[in-house]
This record gives structure tokens, sequence and C-alpha cells, in this order.
């Protein structure tokens, strides 16, 4: 008896590749509580309900439920956060040292390259109790600076393992000086590194930073848009310090915190409510990544070519009789990874174009090693507005 069999065949559509964009995780001060949460302990946590279930409460840890509390304000329930608390005795640089087998690398490993921004803040207060000595240092706990070249050390190695993140270290005891801050904006090359200044709540605003915030609007926006996008609308927060000082009481400080490349509060006259003031990195500003949103771009852009490429590790490649590429099997190539990166963020407007070339020139029989060009073009900002107001006469 005659059949007709059909059957139906997958992966001829080139899906596109799922990133996590919004994944960021947090390391700070903290304690183990009877019977619950025990310090060191990575996890990850979805709403305050995990928060509650994992046994973190306000009575042992209330400066961390501070900044899990404002992350879930910004970025709402259901945003995924890896958390861990370490205690009192480990500063926010040994939190950032790669050889510190207990700071913010085993979170990392936890995670397996989920987390895409990482933030770090330590509880000067708390550190200070335990016998810990704050030394301020250009207008910061000295630890931060040192945190942030440790950061730089970290961030690199997990670069190099195909798992980059992002990092900003919450600038600690400021003291109300701006202009004894270093200046990130010139000479330095920390472009995964960013030091965010001010908080929202005067118990804790002298020596801590709003990192739980920042995450939330991290969390709740695409790779290519700026944490400061005014349009975006104004933070969750109803007041917001630097130092001591209220924001307002500090006046033009803030843009000199700013000027010196760190992230900050602003206000805007006539519109409601306080925004960040940009997203700098300790990078000079000619450096391509200098900026946070530019940083996760690229970080994404790499996700996706690392991906897209592994599957051709070690498989035959079509040659010509002298061992240079064959020019129709570069095009293919090309193609594969135009085509991934166009669906999944020229297509979401988080870049302007996408182009890749792999020179069929090069003899990969002498070699084995296939040299690909892939280059992003990234989309604008209209950081600076300049209007020409007047009347006219028609």
């Amino acid at each position: 008896m005659g059949s007709v069999n059909i059957s139906l065949a997958d992966g001829q559509l080139g899906g596109t590749i799922q990133t996590d964009d919004g994944i960021t995780g947090i390391v700070m001060t903290g304690a183990s509580e009877l019977g619950g949460y025990v310090t060191g302990t990575p996890i990850l946590v979805t709403s305050m309900a995990d928060v509650a279930t994992a046994g973190i409460t306000g009575t042992s840890n209330s400066f961390a439920i501070k900044q899990l509390q404002e992350f879930y304000n910004q970025a709402g329930a259901g945003a995924q956060l890896y958390v861990m608390l370490v205690p009192a005795t480990m500063t926010v640089a040994q939190m950032a040292d790669n050889s510190n087998a207990a700071g913010a690398k085993v979170l990392l490993d936890y995670a397996g390259g989920k987390i895409k921004v990482l933030g770090l803040l330590g509880d000067d207060i708390a550190i200070a109790a335990a016998g810990g000595t704050i030394t301020i240092t250009s207008g910061l706990n000295g630890d931060v600076y040192l945190a942030a070249s440790n950061m730089k050390t970290m961030a690199q190695a997990y670069f190099d393992a195909e798992k980059p993140f992002r990092a900003v270290i919450g600038g600690t005891s400021y003291s109300g000086t701006p202009s004894a801050l270093v200046d990130e904006t010139t000479g330095t090359t920390n472009n995964r590194t960013a030091i965010l200044i001010g908080d929202t709540d005067i118990t804790y605003s002298s020596a801590s930073a709003c990192i739980g915030l920042l995450l939330g609007v991290v969390s709740a926006i695409p790779v290519q848009r700026k944490i400061s996008r005014v349009r975006t609308g104004a933070l969750s927060n109803s007041k917001a310090y630097a130092g001591s000082n209220t924001v307002e009481a500090a006046g033009g400080d803030m843009a000199v915190v700013a000027g010196r490349g760190y992230i900050t509060f602003v206000t805007y006259p006539n519109v409601s409510g306080y925004f960040f003031s940009g997203d700098p990195m300790c990078a000079a500003t000619t450096d391509d990544y200098c900026m946070l949103a530019r940083g996760r771009v690229i970080d994404k852009a790499h996700i996706l070519a690392y991906t897209t490429f592994v599957q051709e590790v070690d498989d035959e490649v079509p040659v010509n009789a002298d061992g240079t590429l064959d020019a129709g099997f570069c095009k293919w190539l090309e193609q594969q990874i135009v085509n991934q990166v166009n669906n999944t963020m020229t297509a979401n407007k988080e870049i302007s174009s996408v182009n890749c070339f792999i020179d069929p020139a090069q003899n990969i029989l002498s070699t084995n090693e296939l040299n690909v060009v892939l280059k992003i073009v990234p989309v604008g900002y209209a950081t600076d507005i300049e209007i020409s107001l007047g009347f006219e006469n028609p």
C-alpha cells in the first residue's frame, strides 16, 4: 500500500539568540540571620517575597533591604536579581578582588554569565563598627577607588571567559567636596566600572549609595538606553542626597560631581522628580565605551558573536587551491552573524547597523585561524540640546 510521509524541518529560520540583557546582580554588606540567610550565599530573587523567603529581614539586614526594596520599586516584581550579602569584615575592595574566593566572583560564577551589570556596595557604618578603618581619600572612602581598580581586573577575567559584564560601585562616605574627587574623565581606562555618588535616605546618605535603585533602572530598560534618559520618567525616589546634603542644598556641586565622571542625581527646572546625571564609566571621554549604555551594547554584540561563531569551531572550511578561503563561504558566514545581530539588535533599535567582513585572502591552511571583523554602528544621544529662540516678523 502506497503512502506519503512528511517530516518537518527545524532550525531553518535562524531564530534569534536570547541574551537576558536586563539581569543584574548585587553584592553588599549584610549579616547572617538566625535560622535564615547565611552571608556568602548567592541567591536569585524576582520579588521582595523571594527576599523574605530567602530569610533576609529588615531586622538584621535593614541596609540590604533598603537596596532591594528600591530595586523592585524601580524595576517591578518579576525582575531577576542575583544577590549575595557578605559580612562587614569584607570591604568593597575585597568584594571586587578577583583573587578573593569569597568575593563577588562567587555570585558571578553562580549566575553563570547571566549578570550583565553588577553592583557592589559596602556599608561603611557597619564596616567601621566591625573594626574596619574608613579612610577618606579624594572625597570618598579610599576603598571605593581600590575596588574600581580591582574590578578592572575581575571584569577583564570574565570578558576573557566570554562572560562580559559592567560594574557600578557605590561611592560611599562622600565628603561633600566635589573638587576633591578624582577626575575620571581624563587619562583613565577603566571602562567596565562606574562609581555612583548619592543616596535616597539620610539615614545612610553620607555613608552609602543607591545601587539598588540604579540596578532597578538598568533592569527595566534596553541596552542602548541611558539610565539618565528624561523621557523614561523620574526615578521612583522622593528624596535625594549627596553626602549629608540634599541635592537641592548641594546645588551646583552636583554638576561638578557629574563633570568628574561619576553617576549622581540631577534635577531639571519645571520638571518634577530626580534623574541620574548620566552613565559615565571610569574612563576618558575619548574611550569608545566611556558610557554604560555603549558598554551594554557592545557586551550584547560580544555574546551574539561568540554564540554564533562558537558553532564553527573545528568545522570543515572550503578553501581554494592556494589555501585561501572560498569567497562564497566567507559571504555565507558573514551573513550568519549579520542576520543574528540585525534580528536581535537592529530590529529593536538598539544599534543603527552592523557590518561583518571575512577576508577571503587569509590562508587558513597555514594558520588554522579564521579572522573576522565585526563592526557595530551605535545609536546617538541628544545629550546637549542647543535651541536658538527668538521672535519672527513674518
